[in-house]
């Protein structure tokens, strides 16, 4: 090491916590894992060994908890990785650093509920090559619990995952029924917000454009069905189209083009897909309509390129990062109790833009 340069720290070791709380290392260890295997504790010498714990900021190694316990204190975020992880991320793609930062509301959520338990988080990119078996397998060695975020992207896949006998916690919406926890959005709710915003701000001939990959997914059809319960509740009269669109962006646009083209044209636009409130605004203007005077518009997923639009577009804002902290609470009490917690439904919230105003 160079001269006058800084030491790292000392690694505070079990023989430091024992000394802090006057106690033996075989004491805190079976404290701190919970092991009393016919050895009991005083709560008093619990909170002295807790106590030095938080005061040496001590930190026990995963090897150390894997020998003691059979545990290894730590929890696997598998998410759906949609970009290639062998080029760096595209910064100039707009679409693809808000999509990035929607992982880091994600891991932030989950990293917040496993700080207070003192476990580690163990990041599993799930891309379209790599196989369940092969997660499943890195997850038996490394993790306690899985929490899967997008079901949709996998649905056929989960059900190795319950079998595997990991437990897991699922964010979004699943068919699946079965022994894990699920944190999900109430879309059907959702789709009711969207379409009675749209009804409230004077649309009558709406139509809902989604992506023709996207029209089996859970969430699109309970979506559609809040939609169509809002048109029913609505005494006025309102003419809704269902659209599947190509993944094609040029076919996309030409499909969109020629609805603005006829004579009793769509006044107002919900949008189930990521791009598809830019491709309608696009066609709007091609078409020599105005936003919101025109042709009113509200998207689904709302993210920051919302805001950076002109006009902004109105969007349903979900929850991500408090459903994935619930997701991982409820996770770690069913790691600990054994028992799965009915699932969590959380309410999106409308945020209303110049698309509609």
């Amino acid at each position: 090491m160079a001269a006058g340069s800084p030491k790292s720290p000392k690694r505070v070791t079990i023989s430091d916590v024992a000394r802090e709380a006057g106690v033996s290392i075989a004491a805190v260890s079976r404290i701190l894992n919970n092991s009393y295997d016919g050895f009991s504790a005083r709560e008093e010498t619990k909170q002295r060994v807790h106590g030095a714990v938080k005061k040496l900021g001590y930190r026990p190694s995963r090897a150390a908890v894997r020998l003691a316990t059979g545990k290894h204190n730590a929890i696997g975020l598998c998410y759906p990785v949609y970009d290639s992880l062998e080029r760096p991320i595209d910064i100039s793609s707009l679409s693809q650093v808000f999509r990035h930062f929607d992982l880091m509301l994600v891991q932030h959520g989950i990293a917040r509920c496993l700080r207070s338990e003192s476990m580690d988080l163990v990041v599993m990119p799930r891309h379209p090559n790599r196989s369940i078996p092969d997660l499943v397998a890195q997850a038996q060695e490394t993790v306690d619990g899985l929490i899967w975020i997008n079901p949709e992207n996998s649905a056929e896949g989960l059900d190795r995952i319950v079998e595997s006998g990991l437990r897991l916690a699922i964010v979004g919406p699943t068919p699946l029924v079965g022994d894990f926890v699920n944190v999900r959005t109430d879309e059907t709710l959702a789709g009711r917000m969207a379409m009675g915003h749209l009804i409230v701000c004077g649309a009558r001939r709406v139509l809902v454009a989604v992506p023709e990959n996207r029209k089996q997914e859970q969430a699109t059809v309970e979506r559609i069905e809040g939609i169509r319960k809002a048109v029913t509740d609505f005494q006025e009269k309102v003419t809704l189209d269902v659209v599947y669109l190509p993944s094609d962006p040029t076919k996309t646009r030409l499909a969109l083009r020629k609805y603005l083209a006829k004579d009793a044209r769509p006044d107002g636009f919900l949008t189930l897909g990521e791009h598809l409130p830019f491709a309608v605004l696009a066609e709007v203007l091609e078409a020599r309509l105005s936003v919101p005077q025109d042709v009113k518009l509200v998207g689904f997923e709302e993210n920051l390129t919302y805001v950076m639009s002109s006009p902004t577009i109105s969007g349903l804002r979900y929850p991500t990062e408090e459903m994935c902290f619930r997701a991982a609470t409820m996770l770690i009490d069913y790691m600990k109790t054994g028992a799965v917690q009915k699932p969590v439904y959380m309410t999106p919230q409308l945020i209303a833009r110049e698309s509609c105003n």
